[in-house]
């Protein structure tokens, strides 16, 4: 049956254009993952997650900002979103159908706080390299091995056991020696133990709702240790992460597997 239902999601996501996909254990996810972002802490007895992506145009990178934004990329990913999420959904009422609880995992907004930064309610880029589709970059990006660092992901947990695809080793992905995304990015948001995502979002993300960048990074200990105010700024997340505007991606067009930046795709 596994290997019958497995043929259909194919043949499902193949035609919605979605032919890149693959599956991860949701029990191994579950030893790696922060409590309360684990598959198995949103549907009890998770067997497998399965995650589908879909690369960008590179269109949307090269052209000039609009108003300071980059209109067009911010466009392209909401719509890839909604894709993504229609698709999924629609896997979870096919597993329905063969007795299998699943749930479709949202592909961007609602986030929740964590340690005062915020985090989507299962990390689908640590999913999606568990599942082999490709290796998480200095820069926090899934870095696919044909696609590059473009793809859009969205993602379902289900309680059927798929057979899991599993992470690869991707020794050309992202080298030790390479550090052009940290070198790009102009506020040092970058750095060998991570992103300071406060710090990101204050230059990066445009909205009105959003408070100022110089006290972003301010609010991030505060946020960490209130249950109160990381209760507040999910709310406040959940009002504007569905649609703003984004001003920056040099982290993204700096590196060597972009796919602007590559030979051959």
């Amino acid at each position: 049956m596994t290997t019958s239902i497995v043929e259909r999601i194919k043949e499902f996501l193949d035609r919605k254009d979605l032919s890149i996909f693959g599956i991860a254990d949701a029990e191994e996810l579950d030893r790696r993952a922060p409590a309360g972002f684990a598959p198995s802490d949103m549907l009890a007895g998770a067997k497998s997650v399965l995650i589908v992506a879909k690369p960008l145009p590179l269109s949307v990178f090269q052209t000039p900002k609009n108003q300071g934004l980059y209109s067009f990329y911010t466009s392209a990913f909401h719509t890839y979103y909604q894709a993504t999420n229609e698709a999924v959904n629609t896997l979870c009422l096919m597993l329905a159908e063969e007795g299998q609880a699943a749930l479709p995992i949202p592909a961007y907004s609602p986030l929740h706080f964590h340690r005062g930064e915020p985090r989507g309610l299962l990390s689908l880029k640590h999913a999606a390299a568990a599942a082999g589709l490709g290796k998480i970059g200095k820069n926090t990006l899934l870095i696919h091995p044909r696609k590059g660092n473009t793809l859009r992901l969205g993602g379902l947990i289900t309680t059927l056991a798929l057979p899991p695809d599993g992470p690869q080793n991707f020794p050309g992905l992202c080298p030790d020696n390479c550090r052009k995304c940290q070198e790009a990015c102009p506020v040092g948001a970058l750095s060998d133990s991570g992103i300071d995502k406060m710090k990101c979002m204050g230059h990066c993300i445009d909205h009105t709702l959003m408070p100022p960048a110089w006290c972003l990074s301010a609010m991030r200990p505060l946020v960490a240790r209130s249950r109160m105010l990381t209760r507040l700024m999910d709310l406040f997340a959940l009002s504007f992460f569905g649609s703003y505007g984004v001003s920056c991606f040099a982290c993204l067009t700096a590196c060597p597997h972009f796919p602007g930046n590559r030979e051959t795709d």
